[in-house]
């Protein structure tokens, strides 16, 4: 007996026939969309490979680096920890950002927080604080800048792609623009441009490497707190704003959070500092034989046996250049790449510090 009687005893001869089976293939069709719909992956399934977008930026990220860089190295594993399989390839920052907003990617980072970026892309929790300066060539002079109109008179470099402080954007208007931080520095060698706008470190990092000319030494940024001349930004993960990419965004945060309270975390950022510096090792400068480890005030903390090796984190003024004058005792600041107190940060006597050729 059919299960529909009454509904169908009123409805024309034909109607009744075929209506049943009219229902019975709606009912398959719907049924069918619903799995194709449930089925269909998402651009950001956890289970699909995450295509991210960056550019190169030593020592923070760049494709030369180990694992990417720091930054890369953050950022993956916050992803897998979140259960995704992200997938970073390299290019400038210009078309990284652009690959965000037209899809092509669905992530790009290390990025400046700006306003205009706010506007169109979900911006994760910080994932590192980094300082931005003003470098000048020291054959030239330092130049004075003090006010809006200063730099306005300055010719200031700057790199494609990148956002600057509001400050220094809005005093400076237009900046001379290089594609890479490498061709900045080369025309501030060169005295096309009389200042250059870096983050501290990769600025440092390029006077490190071989591949630029210059010598070190010949170069310095204006200090102070000036807001013009200096700024402190985070650093984001950013995505396009959309509703699939919140939800990564939300799972993103949670793991970071929880990587940032972990010594893993500090251990990716400690290669920060050290990544433009050498491993050195420490020799004993006493009588004792073993190596004194002090505070910044130069009293003694720990000890530590021959053959302990280190990191430099920061280089003592006397050796570059930024301090003139008769030498007192000079600390070299480091981070213990092995032995008992591995990974402390600690000072120690310059004299202590052994360079080794490369390669060895």
């Amino acid at each position: 007996m059919s299960p529909f009687p009454r509904q169908f005893s009123i409805l024309p001869g034909p109607m009744r026939t075929w209506g049943p089976v009219l229902i019975l293939c709606t009912v398959v069709a719907v049924s069918a969309a619903v799995v194709v719909f449930e089925l269909r992956p998402s651009p950001v399934s956890p289970s699909r490979p995450l295509p991210l977008s960056s550019g190169s930026w030593a020592p923070f990220v760049g494709p030369d680096l180990p694992d990417g860089g720091p930054m890369t190295e953050l950022v993956v594993e916050t992803l897998r920890r979140a259960g995704y399989s992200p997938e970073v390839s390299y290019t400038s920052w210009s078309l990284a950002e652009e690959q965000v907003t037209s899809g092509a990617s669905l992530g790009v980072f290390p990025l400046v927080g700006s306003e205009s970026r706010r506007q169109k892309l979900l911006l994760s929790d910080p994932l590192i604080d980094f300082e931005y300066v003003l470098f000048y060539n020291r054959r030239s002079g330092a130049p004075r800048v003090s006010s809006a109109a200063d730099l306005r008179s300055l010719r200031v470099g700057g790199i494609a792609g990148y956002d600057y402080w509001a400050e220094l954007e809005s005093a400076v208007g237009e900046f001379v623009e290089f594609e890479s931080t490498l061709e900045g520095w080369q025309a501030l060698a060169e005295g096309s441009i009389d200042l250059l706008a870096e983050g501290l470190l990769s600025g440092q990092a390029v006077l490190a490497d071989p591949a630029f000319a210059g010598d070190a030494g010949d170069f310095d940024y204006l200090r102070g707190d000036n807001p013009l001349v200096h700024s402190v930004e985070g650093l984001y993960f950013m995505m396009a704003d959309t509703a699939a990419a919140a939800t990564v965004m939300e799972r993103f945060n949670r793991e970071l959070a929880e990587l940032r309270s972990s010594d893993e975390y500090e251990r990716i950022v400690a290669d920060l500092e050290s990544s433009s510096s050498p491993e050195v090792a420490l020799t004993p400068t006493g009588r004792s034989g073993l190596v004194e480890l002090l505070d910044a005030t130069g009293r003694q903390v720990l000890l530590a046996p021959k053959g302990t090796r280190a990191r430099v984190l920061a280089w003592p003024e006397e050796f570059t250049g930024a301090r003139t004058g008769p030498p007192g005792r000079i600390l070299v600041k480091v981070k213990l790449a092995n032995g008992p107190a591995q990974g402390r940060v600690v000072y120690v006597d310059a004299r202590a510090v052994q360079l080794e050729a490369a390669g060895s």
